[in-house]
């Protein structure tokens, strides 16, 4: 083979493979507008299991998936809004081992039932530490006593740390529902954007919450919580 048929041959494979990467290219984004255009809107059930339910929702025009979940935790109102509103970095520990940081920016405020707090984790490698500068609010319906704490972002109240990415998004609610004397429902709506490839969020994000599910009997029944009694919560059970 002369050398002007070796330079043939290469600029025939160089045309193949660059024809090969437009392919793939095209085909990468026809199937990213196929999912980002997709859905329906309405919560699908993708995890069944131990008295935990998860489901998913697609929403047409995004690329992240919201998570709901629901359970009856054996567990009292105290207790679990409690350990909504503890912002030790124990607490926050307990809930995500990746959690190392949580500093106050504003504390707990009992007249307007809400805290700001910094919270920092650790996310594996290639991805930088993620810093969370949330506000924290909890209601109550007065009608059915069912508690509402909502998390939502605020990310620009400080200055970002060189060390971590600042999470932009985060609109996470949880609903605490009694049922009788001994348990509750709890209810997630996760709704966030941390800032990593969606398709890992979306392939992680059901069985981590299923995970934090079915952890919510400790959770809720740490003994730190055991005295738990927050006057300003309308009781659903008797107090001692």
């Amino acid at each position: 083979m002369n050398s002007t048929r070796i330079r043939r041959f290469f600029r025939i494979v160089l045309k193949l493979l660059a024809g090969i990467v437009l392919l793939s290219v095209v085909a990468a984004v026809i199937a990213h507008l196929a999912w980002k255009y997709s859905g329906t809107g309405k919560p699908e059930l993708v995890i069944d299991r131990n008295g935990v339910k998860v489901y998913t929702i697609k929403t047409s025009g995004d690329t992240l998936l919201k998570v709901m979940a629901t359970r009856r935790v054996d567990t009292t109102m105290d207790q679990a809004v409690a350990a909504m509103i503890d912002d030790t970095v124990e607490n926050c520990h307990d809930w995500n081992p990746n959690c190392f940081g949580s500093k106050a920016v504003k504390p707990w405020d009992p007249k307007t039932f809400s805290y700001v707090q910094l919270w920092t984790q650790s996310t594996r490698s290639p991805f930088k530490t993620r810093e969370y500068l949330l506000g924290v609010t909890v209601t109550q319906n007065p009608s059915d006593k069912s508690a509402t704490v909502q998390f939502h972002e605020i990310p620009d109240l400080l200055p970002e740390n060189d060390c971590c990415v600042r999470v932009q998004y985060m609109r996470n609610r949880w609903i605490f529902k009694p049922l009788d004397a001994k348990g509750l429902e709890a209810n997630l709506l996760l709704d966030m954007d941390i800032g990593i490839p969606y398709f890992l969020f979306n392939s992680r994000s059901p069985e981590g919450v299923y995970g934090t599910f079915e952890d919510l009997p400790r959770l809720f029944n740490s003994p730190r919580y055991d005295n738990a009694k927050l006057d300003w919560l309308l009781a659903t059970e008797p107090r001692k």
